[in-house]
């Protein structure tokens, strides 16, 4: 069975948004709008944790921004979100909601894994 994660960040690819956003991270974290974000990078990049995930999991994964994701699959939804496809087909695996709840990319990493044995 084929299994791909799709993270979909709330966020825009274009040099501005970027900008904002890292200013936004660095001056109020704590408002900043993706929870995705906020738990897998840091305002130098990756967090080493997610990092080693990404490169030890058996899992594919990609990684969208809105715009990219709604062009190529025209759906839309709450951002930030993991879908996954499986043989296919898109569903959502965690929302935003969902992410909202944690409080650290280990507690990402082990719920990502848990949801990925079921």
């Amino acid at each position: 069975m084929e299994r791909t994660l799709i993270f979909v960040y709330n966020a825009q690819n274009d040099a501005f948004n970027a900008l904002v956003d890292y200013a936004h991270k660095l001056f109020k974290p704590s408002t900043y709008k993706c929870e995705l974000c906020a738990l897998t990078h840091h305002n130098f990049g990756e967090r080493k944790t997610w990092k080693e995930f990404k490169e030890h999991s058996e899992v594919e994964m990609e990684f969208r921004y809105i715009r990219q994701f709604e062009n190529e699959f025209n759906l839309r939804l709450t951002y930030p979100v993991i879908v996954i496809r499986r043989d296919g087909q898109l569903e959502e695996f965690m929302t935003k909601s969902e992410m909202s709840q944690l409080n650290s990319v280990e507690e990402l990493t082990k719920e990502l894994e848990k949801r990925l044995k079921e």
